[in-house]
């Protein structure tokens, strides 16, 4: 699917038409369970291997100049992938987690795996859960600065049936003292 074609169902099933308020409607959705948008997201994509919010968000919401974000290629995130589950048999951190690109492809080589996912930008962390409820991975979200190791919100992904139940763990700051 193009990306202009994706952008525009994406839009439309989020109804917006601002793609700045993407973020916000899919934050709205997870946090409030919406199994309807996340069977028509589905249908609309079919393929769960792809991280097909990345493509928007990469295109039209990353801050690239300011931030310097750019995201992880596919090509790469499957090689990264292969290395990870050779190396993990539980439990994957992704510390740069972005929309979740890597743990997209470490899940779809082990779905038995849990996963830490840490990311700093608060536009993208909606995607990423939003992405990870989708394919009912079961993790920790950690909104933080992974450089000073401050800890803004913490999310949990819970598996269910066939989406996880994201849940607002906790809203606050900690900085680990150094040792």
């Amino acid at each position: 699917m193009e990306l202009s074609e994706l952008t525009k169902k994406t839009l439309e099933l989020f109804k917006t038409d601002d793609i700045n308020r993407l973020s916000e409607k899919i934050m709205s959705c997870v946090l409030e369970n919406n199994i309807d948008i996340y069977q028509s997201f589905k249908k609309l994509v079919d393929d769960l291997s792809v991280d097909w919010l990345q493509k928007i968000y990469q295109y039209y919401l990353s801050d690239r100049k300011d931030k310097m974000q750019d995201y992880t290629p596919k090509t790469l995130a499957v090689l990264l992938g292969k290395l990870a589950t050779e190396e993990s048999d539980e439990k994957v951190i992704d510390m740069c987690a972005g929309s979740g690109a890597l743990t997209i492809q470490v899940w779809d080589l082990n779905h038995d795996l849990e996963f830490e996912c840490l990311e700093f930008d608060e536009n993208v962390i909606p995607i990423l859960l939003f992405n990870l409820s989708l394919r009912n991975i079961k993790a920790t979200v950690k909104h933080m600065d992974v450089l000073e190791n401050d800890i803004i919100e913490v999310y949990e992904v819970d598996p269910q049936e066939e989406f996880g139940k994201v849940v607002k763990v906790s809203e606050y700051s900690y900085q680990q003292s150094a040792l």
